[in-house]
């Protein structure tokens, strides 16, 4: 639990940092700045090469976290893990490759009349895809050497403070778009580079081949185990991006470029996460080898209630201030209003489930996440299909929330009737009551004339009396130890 606390601390810290930034790029500089075709292009470019990367990697994430280790040995290399991992990802590459140049020409004829502005764009989807198979690749072997962050300040911190000074660049009129769109990419690329050189610089990089480690009874399970990581990793990445998809094709890059946008503003709310699944699915993978549930359980239990105290203050912490974040974006967004409130309720919904899907992912029945993933892709395609003709962009919002409240019910049902675990009990309730009197208090509070004086004041009001509540209540023991610690109260 050490390694997690405090990897799951600095993962924090390192994302909201990042959240900052891309709050300044994605909030507020990227609407003045761009068009809302421009931000639907840059949106749909990084949408169709993160679902097309999970594909290329062929589940070995998965095989990583899972099977990792089976290969364990530091004297010997890991007996040429990254050997293999390197050729998959190569592989996996020169398929998407020969994708691209196959379904180029139905892409033209799909998109030409209602976005045409992408067309001019399709090529910087090789690079962006080759970039993000490598850095998923590098990031998944990173985590297993006990290190959850460095990718995290890369992509969350590097690229986003490159994407600044390149937005800055083309505002002052310094870049053409075009040169805008070839530096963006650039920017998304280079973390691969980064945590490429962290690792060779830590001595993590060797690609010594040792085929012979792989036993039949090794390779069976690594087939398997990537079999249904591809269906896993495929409908993950799928069902995060095909409602930006699904918007260009039935009503076109401006409606999509405001819908990432207040999007945006909703996942702000998982950013604590995405650090504790990182750390987490190797601990739980090690102790899944051992066979030691309790600790699987304890796991379980405390990071779905510490989530779900998270999600639930950034929630009302975000919502409390809606108008003031159409202070900040310019009056047309304000059509993505609800997009930012139903969004955000399902990354509550998503961290109150804790590491459900970790869990279920590294143990004996790690098929049945493959089978509620693709539950999930078919509800959040069938969703979009029907509500975004209906409801337009609020309806992909609505339909993201559907799919994912039975996605996330289908997995704790599953855990607490297969294992036993259970993490629900009164203090989510307390939890929930709290975020309810916090929200209502803040919500009492006047208007102020000046929008960032009230963001200050409103989200001081509710922060406060929410973790106050929080500490008084008890709801965490590891909350009050950690606030006794730094108030000097032991």
């Amino acid at each position: 639990m050490g390694i997690i606390r405090q990897q799951t601390i600095k993962g924090t810290v390192v994302s909201y940092i990042g959240a900052i930034l891309g709050f300044i790029n994605t909030g507020i500089l990227f609407p003045h700045i761009l068009g809302e075709d421009q931000i639907g292009l840059l949106n749909w470019l990084v949408a169709i090469a993160t679902i097309a990367s999970q594909f290329s990697s062929f589940g070995f994430n998965n095989v990583t976290a899972r099977l990792f280790p089976y290969f364990r040995n530091e004297n010997r290399n890991h007996n040429g893990y990254l050997f293999i991992l390197f050729w998959v990802g190569m592989i996996g590459f020169v398929l998407s490759l020969i994708a691209y140049f196959l379904l180029q020409p139905v892409a033209v004829s799909l998109y030409s009349n209602e976005s045409p502005l992408y067309l001019n764009y399709l090529i910087y989807l090789i690079p962006l895809v080759f970039f993000t198979v490598f850095f998923n690749l590098f990031e998944g072997y990173n985590r297993v050497m006990y290190d959850a962050v460095s990718g995290t300040i890369y992509r969350d911190i590097v690229f986003k403070l490159i994407s600044l000074c390149v937005i800055l660049l083309f505002w002052k009129e310094v870049l053409d778009f075009s040169q805008f769109v070839f530096l963006y990419v650039v920017a998304f690329c280079l973390p691969t580079v980064l945590l490429f050189l962290l690792l060779l610089k830590r001595g993590q990089i060797s690609f010594a081949a040792n085929l012979k480690f792989v036993t039949p009874k090794l390779r069976k399970s690594m087939v398997n185990v990537s079999l249904f990581g591809i269906l896993n990793g495929l409908n993950d990445k799928l069902t995060a991006n095909i409602d930006r998809i699904m918007i260009v094709s039935f009503i076109g890059l401006g409606a999509n470029g405001i819908y990432a946008t207040m999007a945006n503003f909703g996942m702000l709310i998982s950013m604590p996460s995405r650090t504790l699944k990182k750390i987490a699915s190797t601990v739980i993978a090690e102790s899944w080898k051992r066979n030691d549930l309790a600790t699987i359980g304890k796991v379980y239990s405390q990071s779905g209630l510490h989530q779900f105290m998270l999600g639930a203050l950034m929630f009302i912490g975000v919502w409390v201030n809606a108008d003031n974040v159409f202070e900040i974006v310019p009056d047309k967004y304000i059509a993505g209003k609800f997009v930012m409130f139903f969004i955000g309720i399902s990354h509550v919904i998503q961290m109150l489930s804790g590491i459900s899907g970790v869990v279920i992912q590294s143990s004996p029945k790690y098929r049945m996440q493959t089978f509620f993933m693709v539950i999930y892709g078919v509800l959040v395609i069938l969703t979009n299909f029907i509500m975004i003709p209906i409801w337009g962009i609020v309806g992909a919002a609505i339909a993201s929330l559907t799919a994912s409240f039975i996605f996330n019910l289908m997995k704790y049902i599953f855990l607490w009737k297969a294992y036993g675990f259970q993490p629900i009990n009164r203090k989510y309730v307390y939890v929930l009551g709290i975020a309810l009197v916090s929200f209502y208090l803040g919500y009492l509070l006047p208007k102020m004339d000046w929008f960032v004086f009230d963001i200050i004041v409103r989200s001081t009001l509710v922060g406060g009396i929410y973790l106050l509540l929080t500490f008084f209540l008890k709801i965490s023991d590891d909350f009050n130890e950690f606030v006794r610690e730094k108030l000097g109260l032991h």
